[in-house]
């Protein structure tokens, strides 16, 4: 135990205890359309679609189930601090995190192909095949699932800084 990472587990207490899941349902993912339901181009890649813009960087910052954030990178910080401090509870937490946050980058690219196969039978005039709509609405659960786990994750790791901090 030293006096530095008790100082770095303070810290960054702070940063994750002002962190949250937000359950967007990773709407930035989806295929804007004009008036007439038509999906909208991407302006450069006439081939791809449009996308919508991510959130503002300042309400990423403490996103958590934000794929395009850095905001999980201080609960790994955290983690890895309690482990040099010996906390018990360190493996377990890497472990869920790694798998939180590997799921979140992979979801996040089956939303936009998902999201891109539905615009493509929109676009060649066959009718959306409620299958892809049904897949959609599953990737935003899942979405939803992965917030739930993260904000655990979080509650989890502040528990276990205030065990290291008050021992």
């Amino acid at each position: 135990m030293t006096i530095a990472h008790d100082i770095e587990l303070s810290r960054l207490r702070d940063r994750i205890a002002a962190s949250h899941a937000v359950v967007c349902g990773m709407v930035h993912e989806a295929v804007p359309r004009d008036e007439a339901g038509q999906p909208l181009a991407h302006a450069v890649e006439p081939d791809g679609y449009a996308r919508p813009a991510l959130c503002p960087a300042g309400r990423r910052d403490t996103q958590l189930a934000c794929s395009h954030t850095a905001s999980r990178l201080p609960l790994r910080r955290a983690i890895e601090t309690l482990h040099a401090r010996g906390a018990d509870a360190a493996g377990e937490l890497l472990a869920e995190w790694m798998r939180l946050d590997t799921a979140l980058g992979a979801l996040d690219h089956r939303r936009y192909a998902a999201e891109t196969r539905l615009a493509d039978a929109v676009r060649s005039g066959s009718d959306p095949n409620s299958e892809e709509r049904r897949s959609i609405a599953a990737l935003v659960r899942e979405h939803r699932d992965l917030a739930r786990g993260l904000d655990a994750l979080r509650d989890r790791i502040l528990a276990a800084i205030d065990q290291a901090l008050l021992s």
